[in-house]
């Protein structure tokens, strides 16, 4: 008779993100997931087959972490986003790059860690990015509708919404200042005003 699972896969997901997240793929291996997580090798290879599926699962896990910030950071009831959530929502991400224990952006560091390495991990960091721009575009169409920003093509002004977010996550991996984060935020949603 098979045995039962005797863990949560979400705890050791979450775990699992932690790791990849602090260490990266390349020097998290299955000992210290089963060292931070307690459950057996057994177990975490009978739940996620190896390293690599592991990972996948938890860059889903992380996608969706992020839509939930997503959606709560534009999607409030009775709201539409408009210019002004955008810049509530990039102050959300450095409040949290401030107070968080997590330097950057998972999936950034998943494209550059395994980028061409893995058509999954292509295809759920392409998924991720896709899930902002699409937000981003939302909110950006209404902004351009109601004229709080510069009438421009709609992607070119998506391009630079995620253009200022990768900045904002490589100042943190460079150990920019917060109020230097601050500033560039500032000064690069006031260059899209009219």
């Amino acid at each position: 008779m098979p045995r039962t699972r005797e863990f949560h896969p979400d705890s050791v997901l979450d775990a699992a993100l932690d790791l990849f997240w602090r260490k990266g793929y390349k020097a998290c291996s299955m000992a210290d997931v089963v060292k931070k997580t307690g459950v057996a090798r057994y177990g975490l290879y009978q739940a996620f087959k190896d390293k690599d599926q592991l990972y996948c699962c938890t860059l889903r896990r992380y996608r969706q972490k992020v839509r939930d910030f997503l959606y709560s950071s534009f999607l409030q009831p009775n709201d539409q986003p408009d210019f002004h959530t955008l810049a509530e929502h990039f102050n959300r991400i450095l409040d949290e790059l401030e107070t968080g224990e997590y330097q950057g952006c998972f999936a950034h560091q998943a494209a550059i860690e395994r980028a061409g390495k893995d058509p999954e991990v292509d295809a759920i960091v392409s998924g991720f990015f896709k899930d902002i721009e699409d937000h981003y575009r939302a909110l950006l169409i209404r902004s351009v509708e109601l004229k709080q920003v510069r009438d421009l093509p709609v992607e070119d002004l998506v391009a630079y919404v995620m253009g200022i977010q990768r900045a904002l996550i490589a100042m943190s991996k460079q150990n920019c200042s917060i109020q230097e984060r601050r500033n560039y935020v500032r000064c690069a949603l006031e260059l899209m005003q009219p």
